[in-house]
């Protein structure tokens, strides 16, 4: 069947999009075995899977701003030396700073191997120089590479079009496609349990993950805190406890509409998850990431049962929404129709079994394609 190698720069550890595919692929029937070149962002703690062989390369320089073009050459160079050594005939390459090394891989070795580039991420408009850039090289790749996927639909159409890619393409969305909880016991937490206490008082928790920041509509949060009916809290889980402050301070806002965590750890955190009757997921349509941006927390809470609430302007969030009717808009919500909306939020358990089920398949059915 040949040589198949992942290739990318991340934190494998928590890299949900990439573990998953990996998973995916080693339930499937395809007896793929999988070299994985990876610039490692933190020391490797986990066994990505059974049929994988990881190749670390360590640079001389790191997370130095002055310095990152030397980065970028060595690790070019120690990527390139591994790649014909290893004579891979699939690269499923992730993201664009592993762009240059499969960019010259392929200019040497041309159609002599199949190439699936994974787009990630889109530089903002507001983004460095250094950035738009890579993404001009990621351009160029893209148009070289056998086949593409993109993290969702709505990015597909803008980027293929914007780009007149001609190139095979399908998505794969971030979503939870295996339960972590299996392998993880019921941790004790003794936050956890005051929030236990606070359900038994009757409080429902609409969930808020992540920092609180414009991009991702704290205006539109204030907002909402401040029409919530009593017996509702927003839990926020991420962020600190300064921005926390900041962020009431600034709106003049009734503490007590919320509830604070902040951080978490990654596997005490599907368990706070399950203590929320909705979730809130919000990005501004400023800058064309953001635009374009469905994050795991939506796809989180559609795998624990939650419903939930979206700014209508964000294409990928508001799509999703009327396509599956798994959630409601916050702009529709106000004052006077507050307590009835909340009330009934509930959402269809099918929803995101079935919609795991059409992606897996989608997958497999990709890999099969590349593989004949």
């Amino acid at each position: 069947m040949g040589k198949t190698i992942f290739i990318a720069k991340t934190d494998l550890n928590t890299d949900g999009r990439i573990l998953n595919q990996i998973q995916i692929l080693e339930k499937s029937n395809l007896n793929i075995k999988i070299d994985f070149i990876l610039f490692p962002d933190k020391p490797l703690k986990i066994n990505p899977g059974k049929n994988v062989n990881v190749h670390s390369i360590e640079t001389t320089i790191r997370n130095s701003k002055l310095l990152r073009l030397f980065t970028v050459i060595e690790f070019t160079i120690r990527t390139l030396f591994r790649l014909f050594k290893l004579k891979p005939s699939t690269i499923h390459a992730h993201d664009t700073a592993v762009v240059p090394p499969v960019l010259i891989y392929r200019f040497f070795k041309g159609r002599r191997f199949k190439l699936i580039y994974d787009d990630h991420e889109i530089p903002n408009e507001n983004a460095p120089l250094f950035n738009k850039f890579f993404h001009f090289l990621e351009v160029v790749l893209m148009k070289k590479a056998d086949y593409i996927i993109f993290a969702n639909k709505e990015r597909m159409d803008l980027i293929k079009q914007k780009h007149t890619l001609s190139t095979k393409s399908t998505y794969f969305l971030n979503l939870p496609y295996f339960d972590s909880e299996e392998k993880t016991p019921t941790l004790i937490d003794e936050e956890l349990e005051l929030l236990d206490q606070e359900i038994l008082n009757g409080i429902k928790f609409i969930i808020h993950q992540g920092v609180i920041v414009k991009e991702r509509g704290m205006e539109k949060l204030a907002t909402f805190s401040q029409i919530l009916p009593d017996g509702y809290k927003i839990l926020l889980l991420g962020g600190n406890k300064k921005g926390f402050t900041d962020f009431v301070q600034q709106y003049n806002l009734n503490i007590d509409k919320f509830y604070f965590v902040g951080s978490v750890s990654y596997l005490v955190l599907p368990q706070y998850w399950k203590k929320g009757i909705a979730s809130i997921v919000m990005y501004l349509p400023t800058f064309i990431n953001n635009r374009l941006c469905a994050p795991n927390r939506f796809y989180l809470s559609l795998s624990k049962g939650l419903p939930v609430i979206v700014n209508k302007d964000n294409p990928v969030l508001s799509n999703f929404i009327n396509e599956y009717q798994c959630g409601l808009f916050i702009e529709d919500i106000n004052t006077e129709n507050v307590s009835e909306k909340t009330q009934k939020l509930s959402i269809d358990d099918e929803i995101f079994l079935k919609l795991r089920e059409e992606q897996i398949n989608n997958f497999i059915e990709t890999y099969q394609t590349i593989l004949i």
